[in-house]
């Protein structure tokens, strides 16, 4: 399974479709396996606002409601995911939409005091293994199962960690809606563990980026060798991202 790129894809690479084919070639250099997981969490913001189902966030995960949590479901595992699959497969790349609660991909335990929110538990494979023996590329949204077999919101980021930890994945690239993790006025190449501590207590990072940066790290730790954060550049030829280091950059 070694050799395996999974991508978080969010921001700017869901919204713009003049983006998919540019995806599209990143995903298909390298000549491995690769796995795309996915966000969605500007058009879940619409629906909820147009239901008027109010929602906030804590510490970069959404609070979700069982009214909230079917919204959810319906933006990511429906909207998103079959569009982002249908994109890349017009675009080259044939993709298959999946949902981690399908076969039981990603189990997750409740995160106390979020309502129908977890974090993975427990990682399922196969059903991957079965998309990648058919030729196909898994496109991934994050909805997962819960304790009793209930839909549960999972943070794409972590649902990224989980499932690239699950495939001994080589690298681990998020893409969000910014170039790269912001220090002062510019994107950095680098940044480390001790860097990111310091930019977390000062605000300098924040938010989701927090959770996200953190996330990264996490992967770091846990021993993926090349972990990036990036965006629309990177996809475009110019700025290829942060890359995250567990230790101090020398």
């Amino acid at each position: 399974m070694s050799g395996v790129r999974v991508y978080k894809v969010g921001g700017p690479a869901l919204e713009d479709p003049e983006l998919i084919a540019p995806l599209a070639a990143e995903l298909r250099r390298g000549g491995d396996r690769a796995l795309v997981v996915h966000g969605g969490g500007p058009i879940i913001n619409r629906l909820l606002k147009a239901l008027a189902i109010e929602t906030h966030f804590v510490e970069g995960r959404r609070a979700t409601s069982r009214e909230a949590m079917d919204v959810v479901e319906m933006a990511l595992s429906g909207l998103v995911n079959k569009a982002l699959a249908a994109g890349l497969t017009r675009a080259g790349v044939p993709a298959i939409g999946l949902s981690a609660r399908d076969g039981g991909m990603i189990r997750a335990r409740l995160a106390p005091g979020l309502g129908h929110v977890g974090t993975p538990e427990h990682v399922d494979i196969a059903p991957l293994n079965a998309v990648w023996a058919g030729g196909y590329l898994p496109v991934v949204a994050p909805v997962s199962l819960g304790p009793s077999g209930e839909a549960v919101n999972v943070n794409a980021d972590e649902a990224a960690l989980g499932l690239a930890r699950a495939v001994g994945a080589l690298t681990l690239i998020y893409l969000s809606d910014v170039d790269g993790v912001r220090i002062g006025d510019k994107a950095v190449a680098t940044l480390s563990a001790s860097q990111t501590e310091r930019s977390i207590a000062d605000g300098t990072i924040s938010g989701g980026m927090a959770l996200k940066v953190r996330v990264a790290l996490d992967a770091v730790r846990a021993g993926i060798p090349e972990v990036v954060i990036a965006g629309k550049a990177r996809l475009l030829g110019a700025f290829p991202g942060t890359r995250v280091l567990a230790d101090e950059v020398n």
